[in-house]
């Protein structure tokens, strides 16, 4: 695997990109399977290759909170390893995938000096932030029909992709309440859907849902 492929990386010349790749181990990882646990020292800079990751805590009922789902390519959990911090979430693997594990303590005395690397690194971290932001808004502070307009609102492309337990996971809500939201969206006159594909109808009514 050559990291110059990858535009974290591309300002980095042969020699660097070969010490990198010294501190740097290639793996392949099968859906379900577990990157690190909440709790796990972040001794690894994980930049996911190709795939998905989810991030996800427990609730006091042991149910499961999806926080963030990552895709392909993208640094995953950055900040635990900026910080020095253990992992504050479980990891796992949505879709087989393939990640480099890099030596975070050798890359950051090494690399992260570097301005351009250390100008992606810290967009890469404002990214998560953001996310992060968006996500304590979502859960705490919209109700339930706001947050399913704000999900169909910010993700209609990839809509068709997603399965419908899948966003209900995402929105931490039963399948069967995502179902009758969608439902009264489409009595509405919101959205259309046929099959898994769901096509905004009226944007400005659905944005009115959620601000």
């Amino acid at each position: 695997m050559n990291l110059k492929e990858f535009y974290f990386f591309n300002t980095l010349d042969e020699n660097e990109i070969e010490e990198l790749q010294k501190i740097s181990i290639f793996k392949k990882y099968s859906k379900n399977e577990i990157l690190f646990y909440r709790g796990d020292e972040s001794k690894y800079l994980y930049l996911l290759v190709s795939g998905v990751v989810k991030l996800y805590k427990h609730d006091h009922k042991d149910n499961e909170i999806i926080i963030h789902n990552i895709n392909a390519p993208s640094f995953i959990a950055e900040i635990a390893n900026y910080e020095e911090n253990p992992f504050p979430a479980n990891c796992s693997f949505e879709t087989e995938s393939e990640v480099i594990l890099i030596d975070y303590e050798k890359f950051r005395d090494n690399f992260l000096h570097k301005k351009e690397i250390s100008t992606l690194f810290i967009k890469s971290l404002s990214k998560k932030i953001k996310y992060l932001e968006n996500f304590i808004h979502t859960n705490m502070t919209i109700d339930i029909n706001a947050k399913v307009a704000k999900f169909i609102y910010d993700n209609e492309a990839s809509l068709s992709s997603l399965k419908q337990v899948k966003i209900a996971e995402t929105l931490n809500i039963r399948e069967e309440t995502l179902s009758r939201k969608i439902t009264k969206l489409i009595k509405d006159g919101i959205i259309e859907k046929e099959k898994r594909n769901i096509k905004i109808v009226d944007r400005q009514r659905l944005l009115n849902q959620f601000l």
